[in-house]
């Protein structure tokens, strides 16, 4: 028998503890996703995921990719701990969140314009520019001749993401033909 007496002890339970704690992580960012008044199809255009997974997530299926949550948070404007366990930050200052650009309305634009002639206009979402820069070659295998690499479209996208918009470059020939990229 033992000289110390143990005293049985309850830990008070904080009534929005136990709120938070049933709320998943799935529905924590269907709530989120409202509220930033982002559709599945554009919140997944913005993680470069599909709709389904988006779906899967909020219903609790599965769960994002760990490497997905800092732009999930960044997105929804919380910190990755409240996103995870649904509790706000305790000290003063609230996370830095960044605005993210919603991309998925945006066209890329290649305007070839020669002297007295109709110009030439290809335009096409900038989600497909996206798209063709993860694939390697993209537009500068379509433009040939390099005109515009892999590395230019990176940043060309990076800008974009950042708010960049208007005429992003022009080329001119010698003889007077102009080719404008373009976001608009």
């Amino acid at each position: 028998m033992s000289i110390f007496k143990r005293k049985e002890q309850e830990a008070p339970v904080e009534e929005n503890v136990k709120e938070i704690n049933s709320v998943t992580l799935g529905e924590r960012i269907a709530e989120g996703r409202k509220k930033c008044g982002y559709t599945q199809e554009a919140f997944a255009e913005l993680l470069d995921v599909t709709p389904q997974a988006v779906s899967k997530w909020e219903n609790d299926v599965s769960c994002p990719d760990i490497q997905l949550l800092p732009k999930i948070s960044q997105i929804l404007g919380v910190s990755v701990d409240e996103l995870l366990t649904g509790r706000k930050p305790t000290g003063t200052e609230l996370p830095k969140v960044e605005t993210v650009i919603d991309t998925s309305k945006l066209k890329f634009v290649i305007r070839v314009e020669k002297p007295e002639q109709k110009p030439v206009v290809v335009s096409f979402p900038f989600t497909a520019a996206k798209r063709f820069a993860k694939m390697g070659n993209g537009i500068a295998g379509v433009m040939g001749n390099g005109t515009l690499s892999g590395e230019q479209l990176d940043e060309i996208i990076n800008l974009v993401e950042n708010g960049a918009t208007g005429e992003v470059f022009k080329v001119e020939s010698n003889d007077d033909t102009v080719v404008r990229f373009v976001i608009e």
